[in-house]
């Protein structure tokens, strides 16, 4: 099993285009927490001359800036290796490194992929795979290569990788450096490699990707650069003393010598701080790094604060969203609660599926699909990769899939679906609640991820012969979440309907798997309109893979002209939020406390983002307003906003969904705003 790659740093020396006296620092990035700014940046440094200098500053062209070099003796249908997948098929570039330039948002780098199956042997392919570069050294004494490396799935590695120099054009190879998958971790190494024993020679160097057995991980390599120098000078950039730290142009600290991380305490949250930092020299400052700015925020995070819904006609359904975020460092337990939420929870029972009894209860597998559902506990069914908590009730069996269990399987892609046995429909709403574990830490299978996954959530209203996908966007993270949803939308005009759960491991892949428990379906009243998924769950830590989730908020109008209005009450601990809901009412907003004297699109923070991101934007006067997002080829995916706001200073939240509420894959997209006057494109980066 391949988990997901970790987004951490191991801090060393990178340089700059041209040597400098007193090397900034560059790439100073910031965390938000509560109360509190964690900043950590990486150190320029300069050995003389640029001889070689090679960024990938396009995804498009990476694969053409140096020269790749596959042994293809070593099997006979050979894949991965540089800038190859595992199928063969060609790879643009890796993603998710540093940019160019301090302050770029480019995130390109070179890519060598691991391998998949040699169909001419039936095993996995093995990888010898050369990315080659030249530079002269000639007048040079002294000379130096600098890079940054990272891995996804080092422990899938059967040998180490390599930096190698030839001086006679790629006839033989000398070892300069070796990379050690383990070693090296999901980490980014910064690595400067002294290469001046072959000073005053023209050389060509090589990154050599080497996997002897195939299936091992993936590395990346970027700003790759060749200094040529005098010998005994080393590094030139002064005598170093530490670092000095800058918060919206003011010097508030200094480093201890050289580290190269600092913590800002004691911030206002909901406020706004720009940082940059200085190195400090003997011979004095260098130039400021390029500035960052973050918003610390209170632990516990609701957005928006009100929720408004048109006037509803009868059996007229609609759907919201709003976002729950933790910006504290441990994870937090949420509920949703509401009078109308209350009355469901006392409604009456229909069916119900506790799997107590090791039975699947009023549910069944349907024959003839790859997988079942089976009825298990925590203990017996946890698997290395995919750990089944206790449900939230504390119960010992629910129903389950475990395809991290299963393993791959392209030949037998798992599709098991439980439905449900008949329900008769009544006169009165009927509404779906159930307990559900489903990680998905790799994404949906529209992401196109290796480890990728679907869980859906079906009704049908003719016996089983087809199926409507009521929801397809489900993800808990690594924790048990509860759900509910109405029914009527689908099920109105019908005697009797059946409910479904399909999992899908996207055409045979190594995925985790998912659980479910406490399934009941039950029957509301004539006041029955609200329903919110998911209303208990958990949100991580900051910085964790389920740090932010969407709740998903649906109105059904009970009759014509329906209108109606109530709170949530989000509970987290000691954090209580309340967001208000209106449903042909106008429910109140806070009012902004800006008023801008122009209009203005800021840049998305954080950029690059993952699984959200906040667009800040003034309105100098009343106007209507439309923010869109656009991918590449210039289609509009999704529109955040469109209708009339007042002058003032807003900020939206993306989550990455398009308009239907699917996840969009990664990659570069644009958003406009758009009013009567004013208009601004900028761009912004989603990455898993």
């Amino acid at each position: 099993m391949k988990p997901l790659r970790k987004i951490l740093f191991c801090l060393a020396s990178f340089s700059l285009l041209s040597a400098q006296e007193l090397c900034p620092p560059a790439f100073l990035e910031a965390y938000s927490y509560d109360g509190h700014v964690e900043l950590y940046w990486a150190q320029n440094y300069s050995y003389g001359d640029v001889l070689f200098d090679e960024c990938f500053s396009s995804c498009a062209t990476a694969a053409e800036q140096m020269m790749v070099v596959n042994d293809t003796s070593i099997c006979s249908d050979c894949s991965g290796g540089w800038f190859r997948y595992e199928d063969g098929t060609p790879a643009d570039c890796g993603t998710g490194m540093y940019p160019c330039d301090d302050g770029g948002d480019d995130d390109f780098s070179a890519f060598a992929g691991y391998s998949g199956i040699d169909s001419t042997t039936g095993q996995f392919s093995p990888v010898d795979s050369r990315l080659i570069g030249s530079a002269n050294l000639s007048g040079y004494s002294a000379a130096y290569i600098e890079f940054i490396e990272a891995y996804n799935y080092p422990f899938d590695a059967t040998a180490s990788n390599t930096l190698e120099i030839s001086t006679d054009g790629g006839m033989s190879w000398d070892t300069v450096y070796v990379s050690n998958p383990d070693s090296v971790g999901d980490y980014y190494w910064f690595n400067t490699v002294d290469i001046s024993q072959f000073a005053g020679q023209d050389i060509m160097f090589s990154f050599r990707y080497y996997c002897p057995l195939g299936y091992g991980e993936d590395w990346f390599v970027d700003d790759i650069r060749v200094h040529g120098g005098q010998e005994g000078q080393g590094a030139l950039c002064g005598t170093f003393f530490h670092y000095n730290i800058y918060q919206d142009g003011v010097q508030i600290g200094a480093t201890a010598y050289d580290e190269m991380e600092y913590v800002v305490e004691e911030l206002d949250n909901g406020t706004e701080y720009c940082f940059s930092v200085a190195a400090a020299y003997e011979e004095g400052q260098s130039l400021l790094s390029s500035e960052v700015c973050a918003i610390p925020m209170g632990p516990f995070q609701v957005s928006p604060a009100s929720i408004n819904f048109d006037l509803l006609e009868d059996g007229e359904y609609q759907e919201s969203f709003f976002q729950i975020a933790n910006y504290d460092s441990i994870d937090a337990e949420f509920l949703i609660s509401s009078i109308e939420l209350s009355n469901i929870d006392l409604a009456q029972i229909l069916s119900l599926s506790t799997f107590e009894d090791g039975s699947l209860g009023d549910f069944e597998n349907i024959t003839n699909l790859s997988g079942e559902w089976v009825v298990g506990d925590s203990a017996s069914n946890s698997s290395e990769f995919l750990p089944f908590p206790e449900p939230l009730d504390g119960s010992s069996n629910f129903a389950l899939y475990n395809d991290d269990a299963a393993g791959e399987d392209l030949a037998n892609a798992a599709n098991p679906m439980l439905f449900s046995n008949s329900i008769e429909n009544d006169d009165q709403p009927s509404l779906l609640v159930f307990d559900l574990y489903f990680p998905n830490p790799s994404g949906s299978c529209v992401d196109g991820g290796p480890y990728s996954e679907d869980f859906k959530v079906k009704v049908s209203t003719d016996d089983g012969v087809s199926w409507i996908v009521l929801d397809s966007t489900i993800s808990t993270g690594w924790y048990w979440s509860s759900h509910m949803y109405n029914l009527e939308p689908y099920v109105l005009n019908f005697s009797s309907y059946r409910i479904g759960f399909e999992y899908s491991d996207c055409g045979g892949n190594w995925g985790y798997g998912v659980a479910l428990d406490k399934v009941a379906i039950k029957s509301g009243d004539e006041y029955t309109w609200l329903t919110v998924s998911p209303f208990r769950g958990n949100v991580s830590g900051y910085s964790g893979e389920n740090d932010s989730l969407i709740v998903k908020v649906g109105a059904f109008g009970v009759r014509n002209d329906f209108q109606i209005q109530d709170e949530l009450l989000i509970e987290s601990g000691d954090n209580v939020t309340e967001v208000a809901i209106g449903v042909g009412i106008e429910v109140s907003v806070e009012e902004p406390n800006i008023s801008p004297s122009k209009f203005e699109l800021g840049q998305n923070y954080p950029n690059p983002f993952n699984p959200s991101t906040n667009i800040k934007f003034d309105i100098a006067q009343n106007s209507h307003v439309r923010i869109t997002i656009f991918n590449l080829a210039g289609q509009k995916v999704s529109t955040l906003i469109n209708r009339p706001l007042n002058t003032g200073s807003y900020t939206i939240t993306w989550h990455g969904l398009d308009d239907n509420g699917y996840k969009l894959p990664s990659g570069m997209y644009f958003y406009e705003m758009r009013t009567p006057s004013y208009q601004s494109i900028k761009k912004l980066v989603l990455v898993k």
